[in-house]
């Protein structure tokens, strides 16, 4: 609690001029301690008259105050748990764990391709292919999918960079 004091000692704390600061009382909710009855003025704590003019100033431009930050947060934090429990979301962890299992399971088959192209050659034409004449251009493929990301062509997902299938790199030989 702040300093008990009337309107005229207010205006003079705060340098505002007093018709400002009953126009604030009337139309906007400036705090009053006490209401003064007939022949007395009424009364303010300096102290919540401040918070309150630092609040109307936040408000004004736009900024938020610690404790409307909070309740934003605990808001959003109910608002995911709710969303968690009807099962609308789930940890972005699981779907990067998924993801990177479905990347894998796509290179392991494109590594494979190779010797099946080099079998399916051999068994409509009987003819022998290397499947090493192959492999390198899987590998480029391969390598192109991995940097796909990155922002050569002004992809707005260059963010995402270092995705799953970037720890991959030195298994290539696989």
């Amino acid at each position: 609690m702040g300093k008990t004091v009337n309107l005229q000692e207010l205006a003079e704390i705060t340098g505002f001029a007093v018709q400002t600061l009953i126009r604030w009382q009337k139309d906007e909710g400036m705090p009053v301690m006490l209401a003064g009855q007939r022949g007395r003025g009424n009364e303010y704590d300096t102290s919540a008259v401040i918070t309150w003019l630092t609040q109307r100033e936040l408000h004004r431009v736009g900024l938020s105050s610690p404790k409307d930050e909070l309740d934003r947060a605990r808001k959003i934090e109910v608002e995911i748990r709710i969303g968690e429990k009807l099962d609308m979301l789930a940890p972005a962890a699981t779907f990067e764990r998924l993801w990177g299992d479905h990347i894998e399971a796509a290179k392991t088959e494109l590594l494979l391709l190779p010797g099946k192209v080099a079998d399916a050659i051999f068994e409509a034409h009987d003819v022998e292919v290397d499947e090493q004449l192959i492999l390198p251009l899987v590998e480029q493929c391969l390598a192109k999918l991995q940097h796909l990301d990155e922002d050569e062509d002004g992809d707005p997902d260059a963010e995402h960079s270092g995705d799953a299938g970037d720890d991959d790199e030195d298994d290539d030989d696989s």
